[in-house]
């Protein structure tokens, strides 16, 4: 499809053109609704951004993390944050202003829902074009997210997962995770770190701590046999396969590695990375696990047999669980439910099933194989460069894991005890 835009010619699909068209039409919206009561603030449509322009991620021998360097000067930051809640929607007002005033050639992206929480709370235009209001850019999700140089969080770990699922399949930016008095595994900064953290990132004086995700391939089974294949999930935390609010244990067949392992009944099970050991996995029984071990980590919830324990198994593992039911049992025990990184996906029949890898890939043995999905093109193209797996965090010091196991969970802490004084 070829439009005329002014004296030059553009061309495009028609769906890059209808998408085009609807971030144009949720700016406008959005702009008409805020022009009359927000005089500080103007909406932009993302997709006249330029490209995303991902760093590079150098390693060293002298250290476990990695340098964050910027070829091209960063330019498109997008700022994600916990809805609706005074201390962030507070917070980003202060960061997005901290932008503009200092780096006014730093272009600020926000979801709609949040350019329109946050457009009234602007009192005033940025310093560096006091004639200007504050421009922030926005639109549909799939304008936004090829744009990202740069992702800041404001909040707790859940912001976190939400934001890094925005991306999907795609490459995430660097994370930079900002904590407003929130606990949290991934939360190296306070708030209160802002400027001074934000100046050693853009002058690739940050270093990043890289964490895994897992790939989830679900297959569906039809009434007749028919196989209905799915795009492929990521999740930086966890899988988790469970009964939901059905009265009866779950019925799973696992095999690794195209090797049958066990039949579980229980619960249910979760299949987590390292940086999830420290979330569902550990209420389980789970064991910790540091970022920087190569793993999958395997954790029955509530079996029926107290010999099935946890385990943890390459990150090169091919994990296949398929799910299946007794004779006798009725309709009940035949839903599974499926959620990744905590969001709810479709339940999963009896015959349906899931393959789990790292995104880095595995070595299929034993006549495994990973099962073509809708979206195998893109994932080709991740794989042939390394450097667009994972998730890069920018970190405090080498030693976050352990300052957070100690300070987070009270590692190996003796019992408190209490005296009584009789009155």
């Amino acid at each position: 499809m070829i439009h005329l835009i002014g004296p030059r010619l553009s061309i495009c699909s028609a769906s890059q053109w209808t998408r085009f068209r609807k971030s144009l039409w949720i700016t406008r919206n959005l702009h008409s609704r805020l022009r009359d009561t927000s005089q500080f603030v103007s909406l932009k449509s993302a997709s006249k951004l330029r490209p995303i322009s991902s760093p590079d991620y150098i390693a060293s021998p002298n250290s476990k993390l990695k340098s964050l360097i910027w070829h091209r000067p960063l330019q498109n930051v997008l700022i994600t944050k916990k809805p609706w809640a005074d201390s962030t929607r507070q917070a980003m007002v202060d960061f997005i202003t901290y932008l503009h005033d200092s780096y006014p050639e730093i272009n600020v992206l926000v979801q709609p829902d949040v350019a329109e929480e946050i457009a009234q709370e602007f009192v005033k235009n940025p310093q560096s074009n006091p004639s200007e209001p504050h421009v922030l850019y926005t639109g549909e999700i799939e304008d936004i997210v090829d744009k990202v140089d740069l992702l800041v969080t404001l909040g707790g770990d859940g912001t976190i997962l939400r934001a890094v699922s925005l991306f999907g399949n795609m490459p995430v930016p660097p994370v930079l995770a900002f904590s407003l008095g929130t606990l949290g595994f991934l939360l190296p900064f306070n708030f209160k770190e802002h400027q001074q953290v934000f100046e050693q990132v853009i002058s690739s004086r940050a270093k990043c701590l890289h964490r895994t995700r897992l790939e989830c391939h679900v297959i569906r089974r039809g009434p007749k046999g028919t196989t209905y294949e799915s795009v492929a999930h990521h999740a930086m935390n966890d899988i988790f396969l469970h009964r939901g609010n059905s009265p009866h244990l779950t019925n799973l067949d696992i095999f690794i590695d195209g090797e049958y392992l066990t039949r579980t009944t229980a619960d249910g099970v979760t299949l987590a990375t390292p940086t999830g050991s420290t979330a569902y996995s550990l209420s389980a029984g789970g064991s910790i696990v540091s970022p920087l071990v190569p793993s999958i980590l395997l954790t029955p919830i509530c079996p029926r047999s107290l010999s099935f324990r946890p385990l943890i198994l390459p990150q090169s593992s091919h994990i296949k669980v398929k799910v299946c039911s007794k004779p006798l049992q009725g309709p009940d025990n035949k839903v599974v439910k499926l959620s990744i990184d905590g969001v709810p996906l479709e339940d999963l029949n009896v015959g349906d099933e899931i393959h789990v890898v790292n995104e880095i890939g595995t070595i299929y043995v034993n006549g495994s194989q990973l099962p073509s999905s809708k979206d195998s093109d893109s994932t080709k193209q991740r794989h042939a460069s390394k450097e667009n797996f994972g998730i890069h965090c920018i970190a405090k010091t080498e030693n976050d894991w352990t300052r957070g196991i100690n300070e987070l969970l009270g590692f190996n802490s003796s019992f408190r005890f209490t005296s009584h004084k009789n009155s």
